[in-house]
Order: structure tokens, then sequence, then C-alpha cells
């Protein structure tokens, strides 16, 4: 039976892109103790590519029913830029490195968050080895509660 991680080819996230995703910020929809610990993972925009709401809302409606399966409690945020005019909607849930793995290829992700007591490590969903502990605590990178209308990450 063919692996997960064999689907996909194994490459370096480009380092312009790489440092776009070391700078992001989180918009929870729960309380911020729920996100301390676990993955971080973009159910929006697939490899980068960005969509019209209604192909993410699909895919995010997807994704959540397959990550249901595994019984663990998901929450809800938005990961993106610091005033959030570009953000994603993504779903923290704790499991282990392994798992975060598996679950960030199922969304076709490039890259995920990984939370331990509130620090965060960015890794490249295909290729482990290239990651990065991000400089700041969970909780400082938190933003606002109001949204902003615009959503850059929704192509029209």
């Amino acid at each position: 039976m063919k692996k997960i991680g064999e689907t996909f080819r194994s490459a370096e996230i480009p380092s312009q892109l790489w440092d776009i995703y070391q700078e992001v910020y989180f918009s929870p929809l729960n309380a911020t103790h729920h996100y301390l610990n676990g993955a971080i993972i973009s159910l929006w925009n697939p490899h980068g590519t960005p969509m019209n709401m209604q192909q993410n809302n699909f895919l995010a409606k997807k994704h959540i029913s397959l990550i249901s399966r595994q019984n663990k409690s998901l929450k809800y945020l938005y990961g993106g830029n610091a005033d959030m005019s570009y953000r994603e909607l993504s779903v923290s849930i704790e499991a282990s490195l392994a798992r975060a793995q598996k679950i960030a290829l199922r969304c076709r992700q490039n890259a995920f968050y990984y939370v331990q007591q509130g620090q965060i490590t960015l890794y490249n969903s295909t290729q482990l080895e290239q990651h990065c502990q991000l400089s700041t605590h969970f909780l400082s990178r938190l933003c606002r509660s109001t949204l902003p209308q615009s959503n850059a990450a929704i192509c029209r």
C-alpha cells in the first residue's frame, strides 16, 4: 500500500515563501488556551494556490470531515498576516508531529505549524528537515478579534 508521503514530491519551500510563513499571526475562534499544543493546519488554498470562497468552503468541509474521524477535538482559527487582510481558515488539533504531517499532506498544504507549550515551529509538509522555530510565543501572535471584510486569500 502506498504511504501518503509518497504521493507528494519532497521539495524545499522557496526562501521567499518560507519567510512569509514565518510572519504568521493567528485569530482564534475559541479561548486561546486551546491552541497552546498541537498542529495548526490551513484548510484553504492547497499548495498555496488561491481559490474562490466556494472552492475553499468545499475543501474545508471535506478536510474537516476526514480529520474529525480521528476523534480529536478540532479548534478553528485564522492564520494570516498581521492585519488579517490575508487569512486562511485553519484547524488546531492535538496530534503527534508524524500525524500532523499526514494531515497537512492530506490537506495539500506546503507547510504547517506545530505548537508545544506555546512555542511555534514551522514545518515543511513534505520535508520535516526544513523547519524553523519562530522566535515569539503563540500568545504574542494573536490578532484583533474584528476581521477586515476583504480577504486577499480569496480569489474572485
